[in-house]
């Protein structure tokens, strides 16, 4: 049988823990995220440093070795001088990785890492390619395997009071890894509310609008993908998806809106790279729906499985807030004539005789 490899990639910039020290080396981070920019005491020296991609996936056998490449970019306004560090990464969430030394558990893979160049200095506006190889040794098991490498960047400045002043960033990359000749694959569709929220919730009122969002979607969506009465521009449908299988995947989403027999829409998403055993809700828009009409719509999900995920669902586009604004209106036109009617009717109206009511 011959075998299928699928090489997945999320480009983008990542980041985590940032220190500000006096002649202290970087602290290792503790998340991914989108961007680094610090500024130091002297308002000329700033870090302003990205990597990409943030994470990676690939299908690999015992003795295989895989290539890769990564964009390191300095876009402050100061040189910085940057090492790398391998370490394994440990999925904890959706959202969350966590980092340690590598070798230390038996789906330790951060020791396959090896990059070229693992020290250099790139000056400002700079972008350095960073080639990395992973090499998987020959008696590795099948099964998932996860590694990470980081970026440790720092640039010196001047204090204020004439001291030195070292800017610290450090950078991360997950690399996801199948090993295995024969990659089994699996998901499903589930519904809205098996999907867990997203970590870092917002606190106060912002917690209480956040809340009664998911409740509110929990309710009208359920397994439906879309609200069967919607209304929004743009309009949000909802793939909440569910990785059953013990390998990675990343899905590749078609929306196709249909009124009638007649093709509206085609909307195309590329999703992210989803861990085993973890699922995610995907919010497609669909750019500019009609503002009414009885519509369908075709769901088709490619993620390297034996079969795609097909579902079909129908729904109303309704002008929810204006038709309810024209009922407002009109009962406040109709109340206010009736008072006016009212009115003329008492004016018009002979006085009653002393002593009778």
């Amino acid at each position: 049988m011959k075998r299928v490899r699928c090489r997945l990639a999320v480009a983008g910039l990542v980041t985590a823990a940032l220190t500000l020290a006096a002649a202290t080396s970087p602290a290792a981070p503790a998340a991914l995220a989108e961007d680094t920019r610090l500024r130091a005491a002297d308002p000329g020296s700033t870090l302003h440093i990205g990597l990409s991609p943030v994470k990676t996936a690939h299908d690999l056998l015992a003795g295989e070795t895989l290539t890769l490449t990564a964009v390191f970019t300095n876009r402050g306004a100061v040189p910085v001088h940057a090492r790398i560090r391998y370490a394994d990464a440990l999925v904890r969430s959706p959202a969350r990785f966590e980092f340690q030394e590598p070798g230390g558990e038996f789906w330790s893979a951060g020791s396959w890492l090896e990059a070229d160049p693992e020290e250099f200095t790139l000056g400002p506006g700079g972008r350095q390619e960073i080639t990395l190889t992973v090499a998987v040794p020959e008696d590795t098991p099948d099964g998932q395997y996860y590694a990470a490498y980081f970026v440790e960047a720092s640039s010196p400045g001047g204090g204020t009071d004439g001291s030195a002043v070292e800017i610290g960033g450090s950078l991360a990359a997950v690399v996801c890894l199948y090993v295995g000749e024969h990659v089994v694959r699996s998901a499903e569709l589930v519904p809205y509310h098996r999907v867990p929220r997203p970590a870092g919730a917002p606190e106060g009122l912002a917690a209480v609008r956040t809340a009664l969002v998911h409740w509110w979607r929990c309710l009208v969506i359920a397994d439906r993908n879309v609200a069967f009465i919607s209304e929004g521009h743009p309009l949000k449908v909802f793939v909440p998806i569910e990785n059953t299988c013990d390998a990675y995947i990343q899905p590749r989403v078609t929306l196709r809106f249909y009124e009638g027999d007649v093709l509206r829409r085609e909307v195309v998403y590329e999703g992210e790279i989803i861990m085993p055993g973890l699922s995610k809700v995907m919010e497609i828009d669909w750019p500019g729906p009609p503002l009414f009409g009885r519509f369908r719509l075709d769901l088709h999900i490619e993620y390297h499985g034996p079969e795609p995920i097909e579902a079909m669902r129908s729904f109303w586009v309704v002008p929810v807030k204006g038709l309810v604004g024209l009922v407002l209106l009109a009962f406040g036109l109709g109340y206010a004539a009736s008072g006016r009617g009212r009115v003329r009717s008492t004016r018009g109206r002979p006085p009653a005789a002393p002593g009778t009511r």
